[in-house]
């Protein structure tokens, strides 16, 4: 194999046909601005050249199969390895994913729990999918895998009973037509429906509100007070069978969240919330069953499970225990399994977490640790890695820490490329290729390529943050603040009654290592909000993602005994976090604030549009009018194979132009409406801004640092970090001046060079300055430097957080020299420390 991987005229997305060589065996850092191309080379260009070509080495079948997928737009590409891709998680885990199942020790257990587990006599072996949740044989009946069991709330169902049904007594059934349908039925059954209720026999009540019974009922207008237009035949459904329905059919937040305050949620007898059929729950090893293994420790678990399997293979074979003799090689090598995963993932810092805990409830550092634990466990050699900004979600302390086993990569023979705009992780890599000068259609050049030390010669913006010299004016300047809100006994996941204040009317940041407890006190912080009559915002496809995934807290958490003063000033709580905000590839940049809408009308009012009759339909790629019929409008092809994932290429028939032939005879400024998909923001908001009225659609993009993504980019592939700061420009262009709002962002700056992320400061100080709140997690320092107040969680993750390390000003978190967030900012800004002093002292707080 060449010593190095040659890139010969790389023009996918936005490059411009350079040609550049990348070292083997070396930790290569790509740089430079958002939108600059650093993904296009890396992902879109070489990987997907490796992956291309190593799908050519599949059978001619399955190459006939694959005949859609594409080579990238490149000239050539030698002396390239195989290579795996490790992205950005783009969307937030299933709710049934959990820590188990990301790290696959869940796997695991469920082999041991089936081979080597202690049975019940005259229990028959059970296979390892019964210990499953997630599969017919393994999932409680009683609950149906829930954990918990719904029933109606009689008291809630009937809050008054001296109303009549007419009056809308039962409360549980829904408004508008369908509750006078139900009223109607209720009459045409012979119930009298205009007296009190508590004056109707309780045979009656209890039937109206429990019964599983669903008769077809006839209605007849003449027997029914109410106006009827005519006839009709309609099913009747108890409040609770309503209820119970409307909970599982249901995908309206707000349809559910009503349905929920008139059910009670109780733990599920059988399975006690554990989600596992009760005869899996009955095999243990070492006096504990699966669920009950699933609360330890990831690091915990091993050591039990070792120890427990290890002495019963010494005692040999046993009613209770007949496979152990016979497996006992089978034992030694799942044990060793076992500890090879758990060693990786505790040397990456979150071996605190339990395998049962919902992945959906990590913070985006401990979701990456655990994503990046199955690579480092694999001892492949001779690879090439691509890693998708490394840093994001963690603390820089975490970052120091992991970059030791992406070093330990490059040491066992490995080229790794980490896409990366972290300068401290660029800066200790051997080799650094700088893209720019700017995003979208300013970058796509190669600005440099060569070693480090070379690079921290040059002059660029990437090189200045290579040299690590300080920005101008990275603090705000100190502000007074007369009010507080304050929020007491807060308890989700590792938060244990904390409490914590923060001003109204400035910006607010919470820094600490990842899985300190920062996300578990903005999910707690929204639902007190809610609570206290702040309104969510529902201007965008769904409402707020933080309070509808935590529930009452988040995982684990519990707010009953919560409280909180100074959110009732709030109109309006915006809380976004890592979600992803597309569902389908259908979803694109360029809807979701309505500019390619009033685009696509400007297309039908064209002279030929107009001649042909073409209405802006036409030019929509979700409507078949205009669209390529191969491709449905997608631009791709996506070939599913049932021992393969699923490969996807440019459509042969459009080539990837998303429309037929007709629609793109039709042009604006030489453009046709393919064209403008491809245009990024910036370049569109020249063409389109003025003559369209969309300047401040476009400017509230460029000010949340989306200029160099394109109209026609699938929303579903936003990083986290992209997703908020696309919701934040929808509530930026909807927001009222007279509402008071509180934003609660989970690391907005994430995926951001620096650079983007002083812009992203800005516009928080000018929301600040307008009179509204900011509560943010993250782990920029710059947006940490130029908060009101810092609040700096831990000391560690996991058990080691969950508190207030220090607080107060930047400037006061820094020269107290307490909690790794000090430590950092005065490295960066030259603050000197002084030692034994708590921040966060000041008496502003009113506390």
């Amino acid at each position: 194999m060449t010593e190095e991987i040659g890139v010969v005229g790389a023009r996918e997305h936005n490059l411009s046909g350079f040609s550049v060589s990348l070292p083997h065996r070396q930790l290569i850092g790509i740089c430079g601005a958002s939108g600059s191309g650093k993904s296009s080379l890396a992902f879109d260009t070489i990987y997907a050249e490796a992956q291309r070509r190593y799908l050519e080495s599949v059978s001619p079948f399955t190459r006939h199969l694959l005949g859609a997928v594409s080579a990238p737009q490149v000239d050539r590409i030698t002396g390239l390895p195989a290579a795996i891709a490790v992205k950005q998680l783009v969307s937030t885990p299933p709710e049934n994913s959990s820590v188990g199942t990301l790290s696959q020790v869940s796997d695991l257990l469920r082999v041991l729990f089936s081979r080597f587990g202690d049975y019940p006599a005259n229990q028959g072996r059970l296979l390892a999918s019964a210990f499953s949740p997630n599969t017919v044989e393994g999932a409680c009946p009683t609950c149906a895998a829930k954990g918990s069991i719904h029933d109606i709330d009689l008291d809630a169902a009937v809050p008054d009973e001296t109303l009549t049904i007419r009056e809308g007594t039962i409360a549980a059934w829904p408004g508008g037509w369908l509750g006078r349908n139900f009223k109607h039925l209720v009459e045409a059954l012979g119930i009298d429906v205009d007296i009190p209720w508590k004056r109707l026999p309780a045979d009656t009540r209890t039937w109206l509100l429990t019964t599983e019974d669903t008769p077809s009922v006839t209605v007849e207008p003449e027997k029914i007070l109410d106006h009827v237009a005519r006839e009709y035949t309609g099913k009747f459904r108890s409040a609770r069978r309503y209820l119970l329905d409307t909970m599982v059919t249901t995908s309206s937040a707000t349809i559910r969240e009503r349905t929920e305050e008139f059910l009670s949620n109780d733990l599920c007898p059988d399975c006690h919330g554990s989600r596992i059929n009760p005869a899996a729950l009955a095999v243990t090893i070492g006096g504990a069953n699966i669920a009950e293994v699933g609360d330890h420790s990831l690091t915990d678990l091993a050591v039990t499970i070792n120890a427990a399997i290890a002495a019963d293979l010494e005692r040999g074979p046993s009613e209770s225990k007949r496979f152990s003799a016979a497996t006992d090689e089978a034992a030694h090598v799942l044990l060793d399994e076992l500890d090879k995963r758990t060693d990786v993932i505790e040397r990456l810092g979150v071996g605190y977490l339990p395998p049962k805990r919902s992945a959906a409830t990590l913070s985006p550092g401990e979701l990456q640790r655990l994503r990046l634990a199955a690579h480092l466990h694999s001892g492949l050699h001779g690879m090439v890695y691509v890693f998708d900004e490394l840093s994001t979600g963690l603390h820089p302390k975490d970052t120091d820490h992991l970059f030791t086993h992406i070093e330990a990569l490059r040491d066992a023979g490995n080229t790794v490329i980490l896409v990366e705009h972290d300068m401290e992780l660029v800066r200790r890599c051997d080799w650094v290729i700088e893209l720019g000068p700017g995003g979208g259609a300013r970058g796509g050049q190669l600005m440099f390529s060569g070693p480090v030390a070379e690079a921290l010669d040059g002059e660029s913006s990437t090189a200045v943050r290579l040299r690590n010299e300080a920005p101008s004016e990275p603090w705000r300047a100190p502000q007074e603040f007369e009010d507080w809100a304050r929020c007491t006994s807060l308890s989700a996941n590792n938060l244990r009654g904390l409490a914590l204040s923060f001003p109204i009317g400035g910006l607010t940041t919470l820094t600490g290592v990842s899985g300190a407890g920062k996300s578990s006190v903005l999910r707690s912080v929204a639902t007190l909000a809610r609570s206290a009559g702040a309104s969510p915002f529902d201007g965008e496809e769904e409402p707020s993602t933080i309070s509808r995934r935590s529930g009452s807290g988040g995982e684990g958490g519990d707010l009953a005994e919560a409280d909180a003063a100074g959110l009732e000033v709030f109109d309006r709580v915006v809380s976004f976090d890592q979600s992803t905000i597309g569902r389908s590839p259908r979803s694109v940049i360029g809807t979701y604030l309505g500019i390619f809408d009033k685009i696509r009308s400007l297309f039908a009012k064209t002279d030929l549009a107009r001649s042909r009759g073409f209405t802006a339909s036409q030019f929509s790629f979700n409507t078949a009018r205009g669209r390529c019929p191969r491709c449905e409008g997608l631009g791709i092809i996506t070939i599913d194979l049932v021992h393969l994932p699923a490969s996807s290429g440019t459509c042969p028939e459009c080539e990837g132009r998303r429309f037929i032939e007709e629609t793109l005879e039709v042009t604006v400024e030489e453009l046709t409406i393919a064209d403008v998909l491809d245009l990024s923001i910036d370049a569109a908001a020249t063409v389109f801004a003025e003559r369209l009225g969309l300047v401040a659609h476009f400017e509230v993009l460029q000010r949340v640092g989306l200029g160099g993504l394109l109209l026609g980019q699938s929303s579903a592939t936003l990083s986290g970090g992209e997703a908020q700061r696309l919701r934040l420009a929808a509530v930026m262009r909807a927001r009222k001046r007279r509402e008071r709002s509180l934003f609660i962002l989970d690391e907005p700056a994430n995926g951001l060079h620096p650079s983007d992320a002083r812009v992203l400061g800005q516009l928080f100080r000018q929301i600040v300055d307008e009179g509204d709140t900011i509560l943010i997690a993250d782990h920029n320092m710059e947006l940490a430097a130029g908060s009101d107040w810092l609040i700096d969680m831990g000391p560690g993750p996991g058990p080691d957080g969950g508190r207030i390390v220090a607080e107060g000003t930047p400037r006061e978190v820094a020269a107290a020299g307490i909690g790794a967030t000090a430590e950092v900012l005065s490295a960066r800004f030259g603050t000197s420390t002084t030692t034994g002093t708590t921040a966060g002292t000041s008496t502003t707080t009113g506390s």
